[in-house]
């Protein structure tokens, strides 16, 4: 993209008689500050529009570059954290699980026969002699309910036996349940 620089230069001239110089006071400021023509001038780069587009489009697509990157190490990021914290609440499930079978060994150990018999005796109990086993009429039953305010007296007062339908209800269907 560098263009070329012409220098004018002047011809030469002939040499016929020795030129005198002439001389002239400066002062060194204006020697430093005095640059010659060709260095006066700077050539003035121009750049077209293609060029343009061009390192536009490349830093466009460069800082998109950057920008992706930047978001894949966010997530990235995101999934390891995520991946710790699953970590320890797995860590606290299997804790838990093993709390649990603790407990259970201790509840089991708690009720076994063996111990509740031998905890018993030491309190004073003695085993029993045996079972029997009364029966009670139903009668009596709804009596005591009664009396204790377990059931309504009016439903009681009702005579309904509710299997009285079950041979007609059994007949009609057959086996079937």
């Amino acid at each position: 993209m560098a263009q070329a620089v012409k220098v004018a230069r002047s011809a030469p001239q002939p040499k016929s008689a020795p030129q005198r110089k002439k001389v002239t006071t400066r002062t060194a400021q204006q020697r430093r500050t005095q640059t010659s023509p060709a260095i006066r001038k700077a050539p003035q780069v121009v750049v077209s529009k293609r060029s343009r587009r061009l390192v536009l489009a490349g830093l466009s697509i460069s800082f998109v570059a950057i920008a992706m990157m930047m978001l894949v190490v966010v997530f990235q990021t995101r999934i390891a954290e995520t991946q710790l914290n699953i970590d320890k609440i797995e860590s606290q499930i299997s804790a838990e699980r093993d709390r649990y079978d603790a407990l259970r060994l201790e509840r089991s150990s708690l009720r076994d026969p063996a111990r509740l018999v031998s905890e018993a005796t030491a309190m004073g109990m003695v085993p029993g002699n045996g079972t029997d086993f009364v029966s009670v009429d139903p009668v009596t039953v709804a009596q005591v309910l009664v009396a204790t305010g377990g059931v309504d007296p009016e439903l009681l007062s009702v005579s309904h036996d509710p299997l009285v339908n079950y041979g007609a209800v059994k007949s009609t269907i057959g086996d079937r349940p």
